[in-house]
């Protein structure tokens, strides 16, 4: 069989393979090593042979062409080397971006976190009053979109005092109802005891939520007040939403925390539009 033959049936082969998905990705991903088994086989093939008076092709032996034949292969090995190269700059270059983006994240969820803190120490300044038994907390939530992210949050008491990234739908518990309401307190709630059976059926007749959520919450409160916060200059949805919380089922009343409120209704704004204004720029 002539020579060319050979080559024919390998380039055939290779047609086939690349026809076939499955086949024809893999030798795509690994194309620099794809080319460099076919241009280290040929010039084995060609050193082998170029000596050799056997008929390549029509009346031209291997003798003849070999030297040809050497520039083919030596040029699919360099295709090899190139092709290699520019996959290895390419994931460098991505690795680089994903090292990038980690570290940009790492960053932000840094910023956030002091935010927060300093979110949460402010509270604990414009509402040192309310904090009297250990027992309180207060937290303000901002809103984006169909949800309530977390702010900042403050308890004397540290079992309260934990940051949560859960994400309130605006149409979920004290803090949905609070939403559309503009104002909501509740007072009286039982004690949660063993599965805490009375104390869902009470909070499930006051707003939506569900057994699940209220098995998660942390601070099971016996009294709550929730109000949005406003700047009334404006005639945009409120600036964010505050939660006032006890375990004692009557230490809130709506008078003691609207007066909080109005009191430190500047400082608070301003806050607030701070705070919110680093989250869009976060995302």
């Amino acid at each position: 069989m002539d020579g060319y033959l050979y080559f024919v049936i390998t380039l055939i082969l290779i047609l086939v393979f690349t026809s076939i998905k499955a086949t024809r990705n893999f030798l795509t991903q690994y194309l620099s090593e794809f080319l460099t088994a076919i241009g280290a086989i040929g010039l084995t093939v060609v050193d082998i042979q170029s000596g050799s008076d056997n008929i390549f092709i029509g009346t031209s032996s291997w003798k003849d062409v070999w030297v040809v034949l050497l520039i083919i292969f030596s040029l699919i090995v360099l295709s090899a080397i190139i092709v290699g190269a520019k996959r290895n700059l390419h994931n460098r270059t991505v690795q680089e971006e994903i090292n990038k983006n980690l570290l940009l994240k790492k960053s932000i969820k840094t910023y956030q976190e002091e935010y927060y803190k300093l979110c949460s120490n402010n509270i604990l300044h414009l509402f040192e009053s309310f904090y009297t038994t250990g027992g309180e907390r207060i937290s303000i939530y901002k809103h984006q979109g169909d949800h309530f992210t977390l702010l900042g949050r403050c308890s004397k008491n540290f079992a309260y005092n934990k940051n949560t990234d859960y994400k309130y739908r605006d149409n979920e518990g004290l803090i949905g109802k609070g939403w559309d309401e503009n104002e909501v307190i509740v007072n009286g709630s039982p004690k949660w005891t063993g599965k805490g059976t009375d104390y869902k059926n009470f909070m499930k007749t006051k707003c939506n939520i569900t057994d699940k959520r209220l098995n998660k919450i942390g601070m099971k409160s016996r009294s709550l007040f929730v109000k949005t916060i406003n700047d009334n200059n404006t005639a945009s949805n409120p600036d964010g939403i505050i939660v006032f919380e006890s375990i004692n089922p009557t230490k809130i009343t709506s008078n003691e925390c609207n007066q909080l409120i109005s009191d430190n209704e500047k400082a608070l704004l301003t806050l607030l539009k701070n705070m919110k204004n680093l989250t869009k720029k976060t995302q």
